[in-house]
């Protein structure tokens, strides 16, 4: 097939897309992607894409277009200036560069914003080709949940838009029953709707060799934003503090809640329990979960979030590390169906605390179960082969309508 990606974001920006682009190109699939210029999460464009450019114009053998847009930098009229210059510069860029060049399929990453997918509508309805769309972010629920946008006016107008983007798809992807329940209440159009799950990459199975220092590292890997609700984390660690226990919070990432984080491990004197290790490239991590004696995912209690597994959790369990969440819903049922780690509800700081106590009194077999646990559930329900495999014969089955 020859396949168009549309996705805001991608490499050098750390995301699953990169992934599956690759392993759709491994397939033998002539694979193009129509992206921005990366400048996630920090709001600047990379310092090595700004001085050598044409360097980022192909991945692994796979052409990329970069368009013109305006990046994040800091603030609420800054982010919504980059997703509109992304969504009008894809739109016009894309239809008139690939004017002449043919697709069989476009497969639109959407992530946040919703309104990337609209350059992949726009060059579906150009070139009379089916358009799937990889659902990653629930709108406009999520920017409810996290407080955004809290003009019911302003929700209603974004529903709108998001009904027209779904009506315009002629596949819809999504990681559980649940979250596509959400994207059916708002779809009037009955769009054709596929579970897909997020997988681990391969670069997590990995040997794991934990400090023998005696101090406990609990790895929090990913986005520092505030649906992951660090205020509850802090509230834990306080804990920690105060119960001197020998525990660690690492935290691996970057985002927009990092700066008041750092002000409150100073006022709370939590530089000895919460550390903040930055933003590191894909391949670096595994380096990180290597030296982690477990994983933490949290999330808001929001029912928007309750139907979502954040993608770390597969990554953690591939990397055989005991789960610890703090959680609603699906991320909670998966890590109790799979018997990797010790959950309790979403804002329960208290309870993650109580949770942190139980992991500290396993023992290291009791621990490397956990992990064996999550491993072995990781490599059978969520294997890439079987996933790209299925999104193979769901993209063919909609060339051939």
């Amino acid at each position: 097939m020859k396949i168009l990606v549309v996705s805001q974001y991608f490499w050098p920006e750390n995301f699953r897309i990169n992934d599956l682009v690759c392993a759709l190109h491994e397939q033998g699939h002539e694979v193009t992607v129509l992206t921005g210029k990366p400048n996630y999460p920090d709001g600047v464009f990379f310092s090595e894409y700004v001085e050598a450019p044409h360097n980022f114009s192909n991945f692994q053998g796979i052409e990329v277009l970069r368009v013109p847009m305006l990046p994040r930098k800091t603030g609420s009229i800054n982010l919504l200036l980059n997703y509109v210059s992304f969504a009008v510069s894809a739109t016009f860029n894309g239809v008139r560069k690939f004017k002449d060049k043919q697709f069989d399929v476009i497969l639109a990453c959407q992530l946040s914003p919703v309104t990337s997918v609209l350059p992949a509508i726009a060059i579906k309805k150009n070139k009379k080709i089916p358009l799937a769309m990889w659902s990653l972010d629930l709108w406009p629920e999520s920017l409810q949940a996290v407080g955004i946008v809290k003009s019911e006016k302003a929700i209603n107008l974004i529903g709108k838009l998001v009904s027209y983007i779904y009506g315009n798809c002629d596949l819809i992807l999504a990681q559980s029953e649940a979250y596509l329940s959400a994207i059916r209440q708002r779809d009037k159009s009955d769009t054709p709707t596929l579970i897909f799950p997020n997988w681990a990459e391969d670069l997590f199975s990995i040997e794991r060799s934990p400090s023998d220092s005696g101090v406990v590292n609990i790895l929090f890997a990913g986005n520092i934003g505030d649906a992951q609700d660090f205020d509850a984390i802090v509230e834990c660690a306080k804990l920690v503090k105060q119960e001197q226990l020998n525990v660690v919070f690492s935290i691996v990432g970057d985002g927009r809640r990092r700066l008041q984080l750092e002000e409150e491990i100073a006022r709370f004197a939590l530089e000895d329990i919460i550390v903040l290790l930055g933003q590191h490239p894909l391949e670096a991590m595994p380096n990180f979960y290597s030296k982690a004696d477990a994983a933490l995912v949290t999330l808001k209690s929001d029912d928007i979030f309750s139907r979502t597994v954040p993608g770390k959790v597969q990554s953690y369990m591939l990397a055989s590390l005991p789960v610890l969440g703090m959680i609603d819903g699906a991320a909670s049922q998966l890590i109790k169906d799979a018997h990797c780690g010790l959950t309790c509800d979403s804002g329960k700081f208290n309870l993650l605390f109580e949770n942190i106590v139980k992991f500290l009194s396993l023992s290291d077999a009791e621990r490397a179960q956990l992990g064996k646990n999550g491993y072995e559930y990781a490599s059978t329900q969520f294997n890439k082969q079987h996933l790209v495999s299925r999104l193979e014969k769901s993209l063919e089955a909609l060339i051939e309508v």
